[in-house]
């Protein structure tokens, strides 16, 4: 009985250590979760504010080449029609491989190559967020 007793003492340390280990998992996880869902929320309506504004500013130039012909190049056409593909390439979730760092930065690119071409200063043009791609 003796050595029950001094076994189960011995253990206790790697027994509690066990438990707090388990415990302190199982909060990570749910606090992993709350925090992950916040900064999902926020970058994804930043990356929704800036795709709208681009897919926005496209078709409004789409719509004014088609309203005023020759008033756009057809180069220009072109790269407004690239910019449209490249923003509806874009996932509309975030699965394996969803790269929108890369993507958004392309976009920019294309954005600011077409703003140049138009004779717009695409800086003045850009929406104002805090995300940096």
């Amino acid at each position: 009985m003796d050595d029950d007793v001094f076994n189960r003492i011995a253990n206790l340390e790697d027994e509690l250590e066990d438990i707090g280990y388990i415990e302190g998992l199982e909060a990570g996880k749910v606090i992993g979760r709350i925090e992950g869902r916040e900064m999902g929320c926020d970058n994804g309506l930043g990356i929704g504010r800036d795709l709208g504004f681009y897919h926005g500013w496209v078709q409004q130039w789409l719509r004014t080449a088609k309203a005023r012909p020759g008033l756009v190049p057809d180069r220009v056409l072109k790269k407004l029609t690239a910019l449209q593909s490249a923003i509806d390439d874009v996932p509309m979730a975030n699965g394996e491989g969803a790269d929108f760092g890369d993507r958004l930065k392309a976009i920019q690119l294309k954005f600011k190559t077409v703003s140049a071409m138009l004779g717009i200063n695409a800086a003045a043009e850009l929406p104002t967020s805090t995300l940096s791609y």
